[in-house]
């Protein structure tokens, strides 16, 4: 009897545990604005905790490459897990899909980044930039270019 007890029990803690509820995600919605052309295409990359934040895209936890449509562009990224996250924008206007910048190192094509701050000498800290996805939220973002 011991044995049939057990067992029932087991197979009922096992269906009791496939209700639980799963993990949600949130949503992010990026917009951004200020663009002041429409050649290229604009470059964004969505950085969790901080990896490879803001100059090295190929860790970036989710890329897109946005249309140009009057003066914005805009994308809605599903399924982002619960966690810190920092955005960082490109204006890629001439197709390199870098940077580009004068001779003494200023940026030639427009930029940004998450919460619409600047670092003084350089990008941002991601603490300055980081923004937080609750489970089950969405998160709206509007970025504003600077040239």
């Amino acid at each position: 009897m011991k044995k049939v007890l057990f067992i029932l029990s087991f197979f009922l803690l096992q269906f009791l545990g496939m209700a639980q509820p799963r993990a949600i995600n949130g949503k992010i919605q990026v917009t951004i604005n200020g663009i002041r052309n429409s050649k290229g295409r604009i470059l964004c990359s969505l950085f969790r905790e901080g990896e490879g934040y803001p100059d090295q895209p190929a860790k970036a936890y989710y890329r897109m490459a946005l249309p140009i449509k009057n003066g914005t562009a805009m994308q809605v990224v599903e399924s982002v897990p619960p966690g810190r996250y920092a955005i960082a924008v490109l204006h890629d206007e001439n197709g390199d899909e870098k940077m580009n910048t004068t001779f003494i190192g200023l940026p030639k094509e427009g930029y940004g980044f998450s919460n619409n701050v600047m670092g003084l000498m350089g990008p941002p800290a991601f603490s300055k930039s980081s923004f937080t996805v609750v489970a089950g939220q969405q998160k709206i973002l509007p970025i504003s270019l600077r040239y």
